[in-house]
């Protein structure tokens, strides 16, 4: 039977590993952690997350605004195939669908250019034809056949023409040389030459517009950037914009020179205008614009590569079905940037994906042995929480034992006295030394105090005398009654032995045996032992287990 100490306690070298444990589990998630806060925070500005959710569920519904832009151009197709028109009605109808479709679909711009021309062609009138020429350039310039653009754009004579074909005139040279810039590049071959002929058409259009026009703002603003005056520029642009509808040209094209306006004082803010830009062209099927691009090389530069990858191919796929040329080749540069940047970014993650999941297991491995090791010692508190219950039951028997011993030799004693006197007083002495003498009353005593001792000793050991007779020779063991509550005397000599009393004499005094006596029986048992001299050692083993270890249980 196994004794268990009363107060378990865990080990120091437990403790100690625990506090190791710890310290690994907290170095382990301050690196992740760290990582990842380092990973949140990279770029120097911080990002507008506002516009940026918005343009990402706009992104979303980007189908649905292409629809919605094309129900508006089969509509003007439908105008355009009705019953008796006129002639000039029809162009106008076509001018409608080339404004349409240049910013959306270049090639198909172009071919109604053709038809507007040829139709004004018809009618012999030169302001008609002129016109006709003019969406010619204009959506030739859309699809990037700049030559011939400038040629049909450089054959038009505009001798007498009225004030808005002079506006049309000069709006479409600004378009047309703008994206010649654009598509030359800052500091290459002509564009100053180029530049200059913007200007020009720039001057004249700001001369010739009503004051306080959309596009006349728009275009003063514009000269204001280019002049480092961006305070200036914001002044006229940030009244405008929301009194403009979010999906139309202008409104694109506003908050894209808004952006410029801020590209030098505040990048989050020229990165949120861009957004607004974005969205409105997403909103109004517009491919050909600068805006997503232009964000896209702002997010990339900002180190945020996952949304640069996803803008850029987005104004890949709208300029490819818009047939602008010319933006693929300025998206077709950013490209490749962009794209082994993402790339390099997706095989860093997976690197540390794969760092933090091997960190995550062992640490989770370690929770796991940890977990273990604290149910294990959680049984073991159980269990010896429920022998202690078990031990404070039999103390609570063996004190009542005790008890009842004390009081029953009280009573005895008490009776011995009244005996005693009253054979004094009778004159029986006599009679009063022949009772002491004959022990009778002794024998009983000592036999219900046998009892006893047996009895407690028995519900301590309960399989003494099974091990005892383990280190019996076979033929000298004793008979095992598992219900038995008593011992011989032998037995009950080395249940004292057990018990740590290894003297005789005390022995002797315990059991009101001679010393002779219980040195005999402890003789009689070593010869039948297997090991004679380590006998009464081996009996001071018994019940004693050699794995207790250092849980202290």
């Amino acid at each position: 039977m196994k004794i268990f100490k009363l107060t378990p306690q865990l080990p120091n070298t437990f403790k100690t590993s625990l506090r190791t444990i710890h310290g690994f589990i907290f170095l382990s998630l301050l690196i992740i952690f760290s990582s990842c806060e380092k990973k949140a925070s990279e770029g120097n500005w911080p990002l507008p997350e506002k516009e940026l959710k918005s343009l990402e569920l706009t992104i979303k519904n980007a189908e649905k605004y292409r629809k919605q832009s094309n129900e508006h151009a089969d509509s003007l197709k439908r105008a355009l195939r009705a019953k008796g028109l006129s002639n000039k009605r029809k162009l106008q109808i076509l001018q409608e669908i080339v404004g349409y479709y240049r910013p959306r679909m270049a090639d198909s711009a172009l071919n109604y250019a053709y038809l507007t021309y040829n139709i004004a062609k018809e009618g012999g009138n030169q302001a008609e034809i002129n016109l006709g020429l003019l969406a010619i350039a204009d959506a030739q310039s859309a699809s990037g056949y700049f030559s011939a653009s400038i040629m049909t754009y450089d054959s038009i004579r505009m001798e007498g023409a009225s004030k808005d074909d002079m506006l049309n005139y000069w709006y479409t040279g600004r378009q047309m040389y703008s994206n010649l810039c654009n598509y030359i590049g800052e500091g290459k071959g002509l564009y100053e030459m180029y530049q200059a002929k913007e200007d020009e058409c720039v001057d004249s259009l700001i001369a010739n517009l009503p004051k306080g026009s959309e596009f006349r703002v728009f275009l003063t603003s514009g000269v204001y950037i280019n002049n480092g005056k961006d305070k200036l520029a914001r002044e006229e642009l940030e009244p405008l914009l929301p009194t403009l509808s979010k999906g139309s040209q202008i409104y694109g094209m506003t908050a894209f020179q808004l952006a410029q306006a801020y590209r030098r004082t505040d990048p989050t803010k020229y990165a949120a205008y861009l957004a607004l830009a974005s969205e409105s062209d997403v909103i109004g099927g517009i491919n050909d614009g600068f805006a997503l691009p232009s964000l896209s090389e702002w997010l990339y530069k900002e180190n945020h590569y996952q949304e640069a990858f996803r803008y850029i191919n987005f104004a890949m796929n709208d300029a490819y079905l818009g047939s602008a040329r010319m933006r693929l080749v300025n998206i077709a540069s950013l490209v490749p940037g962009i794209d082994e940047a993402y790339r390099n970014e997706i095989n860093d993650s997976l690197s540390d994906f794969t760092l933090y999941a091997l960190m995550v297991s062992v640490i989770l491995i370690i929770l796991i042995v940890i977990l273990a090791l604290l149910l294990r010692e959680m049984r073991k508190r159980r269990q010896a929480h429920t022998q202690l219950a078990s031990l404070s039951k039999m103390k609570d028997s063996y004190i009542r034992d005790f008890i009842g011993l004390c009081s029953a030799y009280s009573e005895k004693y008490d009776l011995l006295a009244k005996t005693v006197t009253r054979k004094i007083a009778a004159g029986q002495s006599q009679d009063l030394l022949k009772l002491l003498k004959n022990g009778k009353a002794s024998e009983s005593e000592n036999e219900e105090f046998y009892q006893t001792i047996d009895r407690v000793f028995m519900s301590l050991y309960p399989d003494f005398i099974e091990q005892i007779n383990n280190l019996l020779q076979p033929d000298q063991r004793y008979d095992v009654d598992k219900n038995t509550e008593s011992l011989n005397p032998e037995l009950r000599i080395y249940g004292f032995v057990r018990l740590g009393v290894t003297e005789s004499a005390k022995i002797a005094k315990i059991l009101n045996y001679s010393a002779n006596t219980v040195y005999s029986y402890r003789n009689r048992m070593r010869n039948k032992a297997i090991d004679r001299d380590t006998f009464d050692e081996d009996v001071m083993k018994i019940d004693i287990d050699d794995s207790e270890n250092e849980w202290g249980i």
